[in-house]
């Protein structure tokens, strides 16, 4: 069988692939955290290993053929703690490459960020586009990316480096702490405060992601092969930007159209509308090697919104 090991494995993005992997897959899930058997199970028939084994060869799990590493420091506890950013976001992703290769694993896929082209995202964005990232962060993704490219340049190991841009989806478990990803933020408000507060004015582009189509790029490379896809390096977007405010507004479209009710978009004191910089996250390299992108935003959103309502309560 293919057995995939999973870095961070019952997080944001590595709980949705875990579930999505394992129906035709091994999966094994890596954690820093021992799981309870009923919410592992939640995931899917995957089985589990605490993040440590994986820092050592002899204790690296056997027989794994690939490896789709997720584990890292978010962007929040990055800037707070940036020497263990770059322990955990670069030196072990080395010592896990290491020990990948040491165990004869095949394949390598590393989930990097959009955010190494720097911030904010502005015009059009290829693969070919020089990084230039400015936040612990994208920084340390992005020498984390240099490793692993090395690798794969010397034929040591098949394997893709993607760069994610803003993914948005229910998670497994409510209890993932990625609420502060803008989308599902606002799903998360809406339900708890009936309304949606912006930060800013809300006419800057981000390009947003399904999670299922982020899903279904990455079961579909696996079941091709890494060895099997032209490059060694891909975005991941829906190469379809939108503005901030445009997102809301879906939100406050879809939350009507489940619950009946109208709730509102506040903005900043003394906001003002601004022209920003379209953005072209640019997916051409993933779109001519025959992946689909099919960007249902709609569904994405109802099933979040759908979560959060099942998960959260609102708040008097």
């Amino acid at each position: 069988m293919n057995n995939i090991l999973i870095t961070g494995g019952t997080g944001f993005v590595g709980g949705r692939l875990a579930k999505k992997l394992s129906d035709k897959f091994g999966v094994i899930v890596s954690s820093r955290k021992i799981i309870e058997p009923a919410v592992l199970a939640l995931h899917g028939p995957i089985t589990q290993v605490h993040h440590q084994k994986l820092l050592s060869e002899g204790s690296f799990p056997k027989k794994v053929k690939t490896v789709i590493h997720l584990a890292a420091l978010n962007e929040w506890d990055s800037v707070q703690f940036p020497s263990e950013a770059i322990r955990v976001n670069v030196d072990e992703t080395r010592i896990l490459l290491e020990n990948a290769l040491a165990n004869g694993v095949e394949n390598f896929i590393y989930f990097s960020t959009a955010h190494i082209y720097g911030s904010p995202l502005r015009g059009t964005i290829t693969e070919l586009s020089l990084p230039a990232p400015i936040h612990p962060y994208s920084i340390t993704h992005r020498a984390a990316e240099d490793f692993v490219l090395a690798v794969l340049s010397q034929k040591k190991i098949h394997g893709i480096v993607i760069r994610l841009s803003n993914s948005f989806g229910a998670p497994v478990l409510a209890t993932v702490n990625r609420w502060t990803l803008l989308a599902n933020d606002l799903a998360k408000q809406a339900i708890e405060k009936g309304r949606l507060s912006l930060l800013s004015n809300g006419c800057q582009y981000r390009d947003f992601v399904c999670l299922t189509d982020v899903e279904n790029v990455i079961h579909e490379i696996i079941s091709r092969g890494p060895e099997n896809c032209s490059q060694g390096l891909y975005n991941l977007g829906s190469g379809k930007a939108m503005k901030v405010i445009e997102l809301a507004e879906k939100i406050v479209l879809i939350y009507s159209e489940l619950f009946g009710e109208k709730i509102t978009i506040s903005f900043p004191v003394n906001n003002a509308v601004t022209e920003e910089l379209a953005l072209n996250y640019s997916i051409d390299r993933l779109l001519t090697e025959g992946f689909v992108i099919r960007n249902n935003f709609e569904n994405e959103l109802k099933q979040l919104l759908l979560f959060c309502h099942q998960n959260f309560t609102k708040i008097a």
